[in-house]
Formats: structure tokens, sequence, C-alpha cells
């Protein structure tokens, strides 16, 4: 099967980090010798301000005090990993990436440089959903200040970034609907992309 580029957006709650793993062994499934490509801009941030850099002193200051970091740390954390760790032979997943308006054209510009043709898989939930789903996580962040302020900030963040994004011709979007069963969102997944 042809190398496929498959980016996941959704709310926080709303099972993207799931639907990429199902994905992977599906695809791994139809080809056991697939080699795939991760892109998780949540794990390089969280590296980024746990290091001992002034800069990643200064990122979890901003976090720490519910600013969202400049554009360019996103686009840095996302692109050095594509640089280090793309090869021209993997399957590639990107979890969390854009997560602002201003990250979309250096995103298309890599779609061109590689002459990608990304899915675009947009998994869509309720804010009550994406809140109960955080709510029952139990995670220490997760409280219903935070939980709020991560909904809030996927609708004047992220959504525009997705309008932005559907606007390249490289891009074939799908809108899933996410709230539903797990293997239901996976089965409607594997239908948009011609994987049955």
């Amino acid at each position: 099967m042809n190398k496929g580029v498959y980016i996941f957006i959704g709310q926080s709650g709303s099972g993207k980090g799931t639907q990429v793993k199902l994905l992977k062994d599906k695809i791994i499934s139809l080809n056991k010798n697939a080699k795939i490509f991760d892109l998780e801009t949540g794990n390089v941030f969280r590296e980024l301000i746990k290091g001992p850099t002034y800069t990643g002193k200064k990122t979890r200051e901003m976090i720490e005090a519910g600013k969202l970091p400049p554009s360019f740390l996103g686009v840095h954390a996302w692109s050095h990993s594509i640089i280090e760790g793309y090869n021209g032979d993997q399957h590639v997943f990107i979890d969390g990436t854009p997560r602002v308006a201003e990250e979309v054209p250096e995103l298309c510009s890599v779609f061109e440089f590689f002459d990608w043709y990304p899915h675009v898989i947009d998994i869509v939930v309720s804010d009550e959903w994406s809140y109960d789903r955080l709510k029952g996580r139990g995670r220490a962040d997760d409280n219903e200040t935070d939980i709020w302020g991560r909904i809030q900030w996927f609708h004047t963040s992220v959504v525009p970034a997705i309008e932005l994004l559907k606007q390249s011709d490289r891009v074939t979007f799908h809108s899933i609907a996410g709230e539903q069963t797990i293997e239901c969102v996976h089965n409607d997944i594997c239908h948009e992309l011609g994987l049955e």
C-alpha cells in the first residue's frame, strides 16, 4: 500500500491518541513490514518543559501561568522531529499539530517539500463529551478550571487552524463523529480511508 500521512485533530478527550494507535495497528496488519513515523507535539513540549534549558524554563512558566507558548516553539518542536526522524519510507502519524493558525503555512510547506497529500482526521465531539472524558481520567491537571480552559483554547486557537488547513489543495479532510464507541469511530475512519 502507498505510504500515508495522517493528521489527527480534535478536542482533548476526543480519543485521538486511541484512534492513532488503532489506525497504526490496522496499517501494520495490512503490511507487517510497514514503517511508522510518529509525531506527537504534546510529547515534544513535555520534554522541553522538563529540560534544563532557559527556553524550557520560560515555556514552563508560560504554561503554568495559563499562557499559550509562541507559535515558533510549536513549529520548532514538530519541524525538528520531522527533520531528524522522517526517512521517506514511513507512514506518518501527526497528533497535536497544528495548534494555532500561525503554524499552518509552515506545515503546508512541509507537505510541498516532501510531496505529502495528508488525510486530516477530525474527531468531532461536543464540549460536554470532552469535559466528561477528561474529568473521568482523574489526572492532576484534569480539574474543572483546566479542562474548560483547554476546551476554550481548542475553539479559539485550534479551530481557526483547522479552517485554514482545509484550504490546502493537498489535504483530504475527514470529519468523524467521535461520540460513539471506540470501535465504531475506528471503523468509520477505516471506511473513510478505504482501509476496510
